[in-house]
């Protein structure tokens, strides 16, 4: 075949070349292997007519497209296809043709298209996705692939796993396709399910997390790192073809129920875990009387059997009446959002339900998180005896916990984290002795908070948590000092809360004096009462690994920010607020391995001081940090402040290209360094 063609001509060479191939499979004399790959050759021929019509005018890369369009040709014609009997190269072959393919499409999507715009050219990709979709559809593709033999050589991959891999990893079928998936909760699923348990001295969270690794290692589903060069992993998604096969393998096991084409659905009464999904039929009132019918048909049959309910995509949410009375042992109720994006709306049309969950003895993980209309948690949620993990994240409308939460003696997790209409924390969390991760803390006015910080450290085995503290906040010396009695604690994030500034004229705050006589004015009192936590009383405790500080309210960087407070410290993050450097400390160098830096507008640091003073960074990231344009004469909006460019460093990088990514700095003369939080503490 002569490759100095014109491309369109060759995609139309080897388009013939692939009909060829589907005509001898579907021919009766061939072997079956080779007949079941139908499937494959049908979307190998789609891709190759996506990559025709989308062929502008080339160039400069005609060389590489023409290299990779022979090795394709070369794949598709290979002898290998003429029989059926060597199936696991077959597969190595098809994996390489996937393989070109992309390299294929990622060169034409590089050609620009000037006639459209982004939204244009989405819209034209969605547009295609839908096509194609609709085309496996009509030829049953999604059913032929999940009987395919490919899919049975995938499997070999799944089978020689441990059992407790194994069924981690069923976990994920239940995912759309493509999905972005939070480490976080995969690991409360598998803790609910006692897939992953405590061991030795491992935490179950932290045995969870070394199965996720090993998925990993393995390539059974494919890390997302926060940033290009960033070492931390909290989300996942799978490969297609991985997904097809765990949906394969968890219906033959009817660990889900999954239709023909491999979508999940309401008839749960081969599985005991059911699935709420956008569109189906199931437990919500969103469906009409006759699939409303067939869901009753459901719980009567199976409710006392059900072990999980997992809310797939499902936006809006509405139970029948005496739902949750009905489940007997019911171990998992995951409602809320297990999707990276805070986008993500979920809605409930009214809380009562949370008065059934009263019922639910075997409960051990609940989770709300993200959902909307929901007010308060009743008291009667204490009758949970088994919960272990309480997920409340994001519930924006959440404004009251119940009184007392001491009889959930086995609760290891408690997230109420951006709850930001809760002023208080219920008595009772210091009794609970199982607590390993408590996210939300809040520290408000005194006389609403029945648990003050200081008993936390009753908490022996608390290892993360996370303290809001309000804007009116007030908290004795004593108390601060009790946080490094929580010996275990291994993660602190602190976050401050809005700090009133005063109305008066700066110098008149300064020094005290208002037209109303003498004494300090209310604003300077509350600014007293929040900046009661940047005092020097605060001490850390001796294990603590990772420190994210959130919103600081102070220029001056505090004295127990310093390497001698933080000795085993290996994370620090600082994210927004007032502080604009890191003072050093003499004789002392920080062992801080990952350096997060994001939205300081007063924030200034050179490449060269990171080195002096961080010998052991791995990872550095600044983000929006030194805002150059800032002035207390006219700030400019939000959009048009400039600030010094980011930067992402990993150790791979070299010190010399951090130091020339964040070089000496330019004082902005119009900016006044006068800051009011200092001054009045």
């Amino acid at each position: 075949m002569p490759y100095r063609r014109k491309p369109v001509d060759t995609v139309l060479i080897l388009l013939s070349n692939v009909n060829e191939v589907i005509k001898r499979a579907t021919n009766s004399n061939q072997a079956d292997a080779v007949r079941s790959l139908l499937p494959r050759f049908t979307m190998i021929q789609n891709e190759l007519n996506q990559i025709k019509d989308r062929f502008p005018e080339f160039n400069t890369w005609e060389e590489n497209l023409m290299n990779e369009f022979k090795s394709l040709h070369e794949d598709i014609g290979d002898d290998i296809f003429e029989n059926g009997t060597q199936t696991d190269k077959i597969d190595d072959k098809l994996k390489s043709i996937d393989d070109k393919l992309k390299n294929i499409k990622s060169l034409v999507d590089k050609l620009p298209t000037p006639d459209l715009t982004l939204s244009e050219q989405r819209a034209l990709l969605e547009k295609q996705d839908r096509k194609v979709s609709n085309d496996w559809l009509d030829l049953n593709v999604e059913k032929n692939i999940l009987v395919s033999p490919a899919i049975a050589n995938l499997q070999l991959s799944y089978d020689v796993l441990e059992i407790q891999l194994k069924l981690c990893l069923l976990c994920l079928a239940v995912f759309p396709e493509k999905a972005v998936i939070k480490k976080r909760a995969l690991i409360y699923w598998w803790i609910g399910e006692s897939l992953v348990t405590k061991s030795g001295e491992k935490t179950a969270e932290e045995v969870g997390k070394e199965i996720f690794a090993k998925l990993i290692k393995k390539g059974l589903i494919q890390k997302i790192p926060k940033n290009t060069k960033s070492p931390i992993i909290d989300c996942c998604r799978m490969h297609p073809w991985i997904r097809r096969m765990l949906v394969s393998v968890a219906t033959r096991g009817q660990f889900f129920d999954f239709n023909h084409t491999g979508d999940i659905t309401h008839d749960y009464t081969n599985s005991r875990r059911a699935c709420l999904v956008s569109g189906n039929q199931g437990f919500t009132g969103n469906t009409n009387s006759d699939s409303n019918a067939d869901a009753n048909s459901n719980t009567n049959s199976t409710e006392v059997e059900l072990l999980t309910m997992f809310n797939v995509d499902e936006h809006y949410l509405s139970f029948p009446t005496d739902l949750f009375l009905k489940f007997k042992k019911l171990v998992i109720l995951h409602l809320g959002r297990w999707q990276n994006v805070a986008k993500h709306h979920i809605e409930v049309e009214n809380e009562e339900f949370l008065n059934e969950l009263r019922s639910q003895k075997h409960l051990k993980y609940l989770s709300l998180q993200g959902m909307s209309r929901i007010t308060a948690i009743p008291s009667s949620i204490v009758e949970c005896v088994n919960l272990e993990i309480l997920d409340l994240r994001a519930c924006h409308n959440l404004e009251k916990l119940p009184n007392d939460i001491s009889p959930l003696g086995k609760l290891t997790h408690l997230d109420v984290s951006e709850c930001y209409l809760l002023e208080s924390m219920p008595k009772g969390i210091e009794k609970l002795s199982s607590l390993q991760v408590l996210k939300g803390f809040v520290i408000g006015h005194p006389r609403q908070n029945p648990c003050k910080l200081g008993d936390l450290a009753l908490l022996k085995r608390l290892r993360k948590l996370s303290i809001q503290i309000g804007s009116e906040a007030t908290v004795h010396e004593a108390e601060l000092c009790k946080l490094k009695e929580i010996v275990d604690l291994r993660v602190l994030t602190i976050s401050w809360g809005m700090v009133v500034e005063p109305s008066a004229p700066i110098q008149q705050s300064i020094t005290g004096t208002n037209s109303g006589g003498g004494g300090a004015p209310p604003q300077q009192k509350k600014l007293t009462k929040t900046a009661t936590m940047t005092m020097k009383s605060l001490s850390f405790p001796p294990k603590l690994e990772k420190l994210d500080l959130r919103c600081f309210p102070r220029q001056l960087s505090p004295d127990w920010l310093k390497p001698s407070s933080l000795e085993n410290l290996k994370k620090l993050y600082i994210r927004g607020g007032e502080l604009d450097s890191l003072t050093p400390e003499t004789g002392k160098k920080w062992k801080v391995q990952i350096l997060r830096l994001k939205y300081l507008r007063n924030f200034k640091i050179k490449g060269s001081n990171l080195k002096d003073e961080f010998p052991d960074l791995r990872y550095f990231e600044k983000i929006k940090c030194n805002q150059l344009n800032k002035s207390q004469k006219n700030e400019p909006p939000i959009n048009e402040r400039q600030y010094d460019e980011d930067v992402e460093w990993n150790k791979e990088d070299g010190w010399d290209k951090l130091e020339a990514e964040s070089p000496d700095f330019v004082e902005n003369p119009d900016h006044v360094n006068v800051n009011v939080n200092d001054e009045i503490v």
